[in-house]
């Protein structure tokens, strides 16, 4: 009989984006090993998770919304609002009831929204906290002063924990812990997605690739950037590819040089990507890695970017990663780029080797 874990995480596990789909991966690997039970919080429009492997189960499945979202930053009203948003005292006792009856090994905490829940579990149970991003460091880059010291002070209590291990999926990340908190972060990269590794370029076609949640404000920022003043830098009229979830269809055709194709959703959008001329990744904010960089450069794809798109990653790639913060700069690399196949496939097979590391599963054993 395996052991058994408890994965709490604080979005719906699917392939629509990045973070989301490494949680799958991750609860697919863990189940490898162990009897996964699963806490994961949704908000009412978006499917249900359904484990693909028998052995992850949903222990409980918490219904989001903006009123709930209001009632937990009320029990907890004195942390930043990111760490109490999905806190809630009556999940608080359901899973001190899951824990003391299933003997856990470990309490895995995925996200910063989670971390306060392992305050409020065993002492004596490990817990294992995946930070995304450093929150401080976002935050710092958009607030005020005040702000930025609420933020830091919670960050640094849900941090605290007896038995606790953190994870981060940047060396990057792991030195901002180190240096605001004092406190020690393992590095775990990001998984790279099974479909990639047999992705080979083969021939380069003439369109960009926009790759994104585009329901999260920094990329539908970012894409709007690159409408309004990248595009009118253009001489000649460019075709992009735009993939993924809630992009607007009305965005089509408002730049009489960018020629937007929104495909939404793409079961495997590594086919369409590895066939592009590049990636484009205009990001003015956020923090963490981004993994559709580390997808696209596992794919061989040159990216386009911004100086944040490329934060934590190795700078030996740095021939694929062309840094543009400035409009004209963007549109000179886009209307220069020439990386032929030979180049691709070294810098994938290159990048592959490098980046691939241990899972979360191999730590757990270890560690724990």
């Amino acid at each position: 009989m395996k052991e058994k874990i408890l994965f709490l995480t604080a979005y719906v596990p699917n392939k629509a984006a990045a973070g989301e789909k490494n949680t799958m991966i991750m609860l697919n690997d863990l189940s490898s090993v162990y009897d996964v039970d699963l806490v994961y919080f949704k908000y009412q429009w978006e499917a249900d998770y359904v484990p693909e492997k028998e052995n992850v189960k949903v222990v409980m499945k918490i219904v989001n919304s903006l009123l709930v979202k209001i009632i937990n930053i009320c029990h907890f009203p004195f942390v930043y609002p990111l760490f109490s948003i999905r806190f809630n005292w009556f999940v608080v006792r359901k899973i001190r009831k899951l824990a003391k009856r299933n003997c856990y090994k470990t309490v895995i905490l995925n996200h910063s929204n989670m971390f306060l829940y392992g305050k409020y579990i065993n002492k004596d149970i490990p817990k294992v906290l995946f930070c995304h991003d450093v929150i401080a460091q976002r935050v710092i880059r958009s607030s005020s002063y005040m702000i930025q010291k609420i933020c830091i002070f919670s960050e640094q209590m849900v941090l605290s924990q007896t038995n606790g291990h953190i994870f981060s999926f940047s060396q990057k990340d792991c030195d901002l812990i180190k240096k605001i908190y004092g406190k020690r972060a393992n590095l775990c990269l990001d998984y790279i997605d099974e479909k990639i590794l047999g992705k080979k370029p083969e021939k380069i076609e003439d369109y960009f690739v926009l790759f994104g949640d585009w329901k999260r404000k920094e990329n539908m920022d970012g894409a709007m950037w690159l409408i309004s003043q990248v595009g009118p830098c253009l001489k000649n009229k460019v075709h992009i590819k735009v993939i993924g979830r809630g992009f607007p269809q009305n965005l089509r055709n408002v730049s009489s040089n960018l020629s937007l194709e929104v495909l939404g959703f793409v079961d495997d959008p590594y086919s369409i990507l590895t066939c592009s001329k590049a990636l484009l990744s205009p990001l003015f904010t956020g923090a963490g890695v981004k993994v559709k960089v580390i997808e696209a450069l596992a794919c061989g794809v040159p990216v386009i970017g911004t100086e944040i798109a490329f934060e934590g990653l190795p700078l030996q790639f740095s021939s694929f990663m062309l840094l543009a913060n400035k409009p004209e700069e963007y549109a000179e690399y886009i209307e220069g780029i020439d990386i032929d196949i030979t180049e691709r496939i070294k810098t994938k097979t290159a990048f592959i080797e490098a980046y691939q590391s241990e899972t979360i599963t191999s730590y757990i054993n270890r560690l724990l």
